[in-house]
Formats: structure tokens, sequence, C-alpha cells
């Protein structure tokens, strides 16, 4: 059963995004400036595709959503930092000098994107499970429960069963761990991927 939960701050700071990165492919920009801005419209693209279908993405959905993370994790990481050498602010670069006095701030949010796309791509891979239906089944009936000396048997009683021997795990296993693991819905990451981007732009962009 899929969760319809709405995130309206994400899908309307989605379309920001895209506006915003819509506007560098007008600007004339060149060489490493022009390589990075076109990267951010790659990005801005995938916030387009997946802002329609992240709230509650069906079966035929998941091929999109697993091209949109493959090209946000691309594009994420030592892909960006590395189209920002120090210095390179010249027109129309709108990025702010702020990025190479706090560079470890920058790469976080470079690296926590890439994270995202990684976490989508396993997101996706979740099954999507069909909505409940609600059969008119009639209800088990309930067997009343028994009392100790019910549930004992002959050997029980005669003082000759062996006792049953139930042996606890003290630790947990590696595989219990995983097993407990939460896969996050679309929805959430893809709320994860717009608040990054925003909060990026607007520490490190004019």
């Amino acid at each position: 059963m899929t969760n319809n939960i709405s995130y309206p701050w994400p899908l309307a700071c989605g379309a920001l995004l895209v506006s915003a990165m819509a506007a560098f492919g007008h600007g004339g920009a060149t060489g490493i400036v022009g390589e990075r801005m076109m990267g951010m419209m790659m990005l801005g693209e995938q916030v387009k595709v997946l802002a329609p279908i992240a709230d509650d993405p069906g079966a035929e959905d998941l091929g999109k959503v697993r091209e949109a993370a493959a090209m946000i994790e691309m594009h994420a990481g030592a892909a960006m930092t590395d189209l920002f050498p120090e210095g390179s602010i010249e027109a129309p670069s709108e990025a702010k000098p702020a990025i190479w006095q706090r560079w470890e701030e920058f790469a976080a949010y470079s690296n926590r994107l890439g994270d995202l796309g990684r976490e989508l791509d396993k997101a996706a891979e979740a099954p999507v499970l069909p909505p409940a239906v609600t059969a008119n089944v009639a209800p088990a009936s309930v067997e009343p429960a028994l009392s100790e000396w019910d549930r004992m048997d002959f050997a029980t009683l005669m003082g000759v069963a062996t006792p049953e021997v139930i042996e606890i795990d003290p630790m947990p296993t590696a595989s219990t761990k995983a097993s407990a693991a939460v896969v996050r819905t679309v929805g959430a990451i893809y709320a994860d991927i717009t608040d990054t981007c925003a909060s990026c732009h607007a520490a490190f962009r004019q």
C-alpha cells in the first residue's frame, strides 16, 4: 500500500529550481563556467522529471526515477566540485566567493546530493505494492484460550517431557540489521534533494 504523503514545499521549490536552471542557458557561458552551468541545467531537468511523480510513483514511473537518480549522482560529488576551480566567478557565473571560503560546506552539499541520488535509485528498486483490496471475507473463528493445564500433553503430565530449549542470539546479526533498514519513499528523498539544492543556492549563489 502506498502512502499518499504530499510534499508541497519541494514541489514548489523544484519548479523554482527548474526555472532558475533554464535561465543559465541564455547567459552565453563558456569554458568551465559553461560546463558547470550545463551540469546545473541537467540537475534541474531531473527535478522537473521527478516533480509530478515523486509523491506517488507507479510501477510505470520507476524507470524515470532510476534515470533521474543516475543523472543526479553523475553530476554530484567530485563531478560538481571539480567544476569550481578557485576564483572562477567571471560573468555570467553567479557563484559567490564564499564557495572557496567555505569549501568544506560546499563540498558537503555536493556529496549529500550524490548520496541522495544513490538512495533514490534504491527506493526505485523497492516493489510498488498495489492498493489493499477489502474483500467480504468471513472472520476466522477464534479458538478459546487454553489454560496451562489444557496445554499440557500426556508426556508433560507424566514428567517425561524434555523441556523446550529456546536459543536467543544475544547480538543482532548483520542480516538482522539489514532487514530492519527502512527504505524511504521517493517523495521523501525528492524533498531532501530539492532542499539540498535550495540550501546550497541560498548560501553560494548570488
